[in-house]
């Protein structure tokens, strides 16, 4: 009788625990969820009759107005109509190349950018035109979070995901900026002052598209990233 008794405890104890843990990842879920929302309509500010997506009650640039309307015009009057549609940035910004020319980032949300590899080749052509011939740039949004330390304000246990580090995002950046061209190696140069370069060799099969363009990589890779990097092509 004390060993059925005994056995039947620790079956009640194990359902009590499993149900603990699915009610607690509900309250989780829902309050997750709200918390979406809330932020979503509150970002969705400038996004009734825009492309841009920004937070808070942030104004959109000169810059970021132009794209918006740019993707606006394609949406309406282009082949790019379905695929654009649902699509949107958070953000735009000119570098200056050098005094002739400017390129044009835009930033747009990690979870569509697969959506935007499948058309950023026509996408891009069809910017360029209504920007005035200024080179255009797609990039992920992406977060990076410090190092936890000693005194860190962060209490939670959980670890920083390796692609939110430094070195991680800097790479993303470096993909972002010649996509669709790949990147088939790269090695960093340190120079006798100490400062470093970055070599990067792309596909010799992308040349034709990207030959014009690798200034611009240079100086947006260096903008975003202070790092300097230069670009060669390998068969």
């Amino acid at each position: 009788v004390s060993t059925q008794s005994t056995g039947s405890s620790g079956i009640n104890a194990e359902y009590g625990k499993q149900w603990y843990q699915r009610r607690v990842r509900g309250v989780l879920n829902y309050y997750t969820n709200y918390y979406y929302k809330s932020n979503l309509s509150t970002m969705a500010l400038y996004s009734h009759s825009s492309k841009l997506v920004k937070p808070g009650n942030e104004a959109p640039t000169d810059v970021e107005t132009a794209v918006s309307q740019a993707l606006l015009d394609l949406e309406a009057n282009s082949d790019l109509s379905s695929a654009l549609r649902g699509l949107y940035f958070v953000g735009a910004e000119e570098v200056v190349i050098r005094d002739d020319k400017v390129a044009v980032v835009i930033h747009i949300p990690f979870p569509q950018q697969k959506i935007y590899h499948k058309i950023q080749g026509r996408l891009v052509r069809e910017l360029e035109k209504k920007l005035s011939g200024k080179h255009v740039i797609f990039l992920s949004k992406r977060r990076i979070l410090s190092k936890p330390t000693r005194h860190s304000r962060n209490l939670s246990k959980q670890k920083r995901p390796r692609s939110r580090t430094l070195t991680a995002v800097h790479a993303s950046i470096l993909d972002d900026l010649v996509y669709p061209a790949e990147i088939a190696g790269q090695r960093k140069r340190v120079k006798l002052d100490g400062s470093q370069q970055i070599k990067v060799h792309l596909e010799k099969a992308c040349q034709i598209n990207t030959e014009t363009k690798l200034d611009t990589f240079m100086s947006v890779y260096k903008k975003l990233t202070g790092k300097d990097v230069v670009f060669e092509y390998v068969d």
